[in-house]
């Protein structure tokens, strides 16, 4: 199953990610809605491959996070 990460790139160049998808038609799908909102059309959007490893991390950081709170 193909996983990819679509990030938004602010014009300050600060990357934040958007979400995950399953198909590369659904990620674009969201991107093109993004482009269609006025307060974003500051910002950039790239759709990557997700890589293992990086999800296990981005999971166990969003586990501290939630116990922190």
């Amino acid at each position: 199953m193909e996983k990819l990460y679509v990030n938004e790139i602010g014009a300050d160049g600060e990357v934040s990610t958007v979400g995950l998808f399953y198909s590369r038609a659904e990620a674009e799908k969201i991107v093109a809605m993004l482009r269609d909102i006025p307060e974003r059309d500051a910002c950039r959007y790239e759709i990557v491959q997700a890589v293992r490893h990086l999800l296990a991390e981005k999971s166990t950081r969003r586990a501290q996070t939630a116990s922190e709170e």
